[in-house]
């Protein structure tokens, strides 16, 4: 249920879904009270452009993508782990397993194992205990990648169990202890690495972060932040595309979010016991 409340309730706030239902409310309000669904309407309007304009969506995605970079030079673990979601299932009318725009987790992966980075490749990902949409795991979808890109089977191991990131972690770092892995590369978007590095943060693992998927560049920020009249007019306007990399990245923010509040209270929890103790 937790799982499944986390995939839907952020669709309610971030600024595609929020812009849906404010407009949504003032056909209730439009004739009965004219002045709220202005705001309502403006309101939705700003959040549409804000969202939707190039320069603060990549802001925005520059601010968390470029918190982590990828390892400098040659890299040594005792595994790769890579966390799914950059691939999609053989469905009709696709006949093969096909990757997304995140799919440079995989193509990464496979580049780090070739490269003698590590000897084994944990495929993180399962499906929605709700979802009847895929009929293989992300887990089965990456192997059946990495095996297309030359990767052994026998250095390739599936955890299909896990729902979200915070079950990533938590399935995964019980097949890293009966392996007894020390160190382990982890392989997912940029976008997504600082929330996967607190879930998956422990004492007995050292975590190599390899972010990959990166949606701002240098060079795309140094031509976005060229202020002229002909570059402003490109990227002024609001685009679906920018909508949708904003609401990627404000979803991270959240979950970022969330779980530094869980951290705190959770610590908060723990010290009561002893506080209390030393007020007896």
């Amino acid at each position: 249920m937790i799982a499944y409340l986390s995939k839907v309730l952020p669709q309610f706030i971030l600024p595609a879904g929020l812009t849906a239902i404010l407009l949504f409310l003032t056909l209730f309000l439009i004739k009965k009270k004219p002045k709220t669904a202005f705001w309502l309407v403006l309101i939705s309007l700003l959040l549409v452009s804000a969202a939707g304009n190039a320069y603060f969506s990549a802001f925005i995605t520059r601010s968390l993508e470029w918190r982590t970079m990828p390892p400098a030079g040659e890299v040594k673990a005792d595994a790769i782990v890579l966390l799914g979601g950059g691939t999609e299932a053989p469905d009709t009318p696709r006949q093969m397993v096909e990757i997304n725009s995140a799919g440079d987790r995989v193509l990464y992966a496979a580049q780090l194992y070739k490269a003698g980075a590590a000897p084994l490749i944990i495929l993180s990902g399962g499906n929605m205990s709700y979802s009847q949409e895929r009929s293989t795991t992300p887990a089965q979808e990456m192997q059946a990648m990495l095996v297309g890109l030359g990767v052994p089977q026998e250095a390739l191991v599936l955890q299909s169990q896990s729902q979200n990131t915070a079950e990533d972690a938590f399935f995964t770092s019980a097949i890293l202890t009966e392996k007894q892995i020390r160190t382990v590369i982890l392989v997912t978007s940029a976008a997504h690495m600082e929330r996967a590095l607190m879930m998956f943060a422990s004492p007995e693992i050292s975590i190599i972060p390899a972010p990959t998927d990166y949606n701002v560049t240098q060079r795309s920020w140094e031509n976005l932040m060229r202020w002229d009249w002909k570059t402003i007019l490109t990227h002024v306007m609001p685009d679906g595309g920018n909508i949708a990399r904003t609401n990627l990245i404000l979803h991270e923010y959240l979950g970022i979010f969330f779980y530094r509040v869980k951290f705190l209270w959770d610590s908060t929890n723990l010290q009561l016991p002893s506080l209390k103790g030393l007020l007896r």
